[in-house]
C-alpha cells in the first residue's frame, strides 16, 4: 500500500466522523414536528407536512400520518430545548 492511499483513506474517515452528527444530535426538520402530511395532487404527489390536525387538510386532498413525526412528547421536548433566541437589533 502506498502512502497516498493510506492518507486518502484516513482523510476520508476523518471527514465522515466530523461531518456526520451523532445519533442524539441528528438533524430535526421543522416538518418533523407535525403529525400529518397532506399529499397534494396539484404538485404531482408533493407533500406538505406542516399539518397539525386532520381538519387542516383541505377538501379532496389526501391526509396521511407523517412518517418522520417525532411524536408529541419528543416534539415538545425538542421545541423547549431549541427555543429560538430572539434578538432585536
Amino acid at each position: 500500500m502506498n502512502i497516498t492511499a493510506v492518507a486518502t483513506t484516513l482523510y476520508s474517515i476523518a471527514t465522515i466522523l466530523v461531518t456526520n452528527p451523532a445519533a442524539g444530535e441528528a438533524w430535526v426538520y421543522a416538518s418533523d414536528l407535525y403529525p400529518y402530511c397532506q399529499v397534494t395532487s396539484s404538485s404531482f404527489g408533493g407533500m406538505n407536512c406542516y399539518i397539525s390536525s386532520r381538519e387542516q387538510c383541505e377538501y379532496r386532498e389526501l391526509c396521511i400520518n407523517n412518517p418522520r413525526y417525532l411524536g408529541a412528547e419528543r416534539a415538545r421536548a425538542w421545541k423547549r430545548k431549541n427555543k429560538p433566541e430572539w434578538r432585536w437589533w
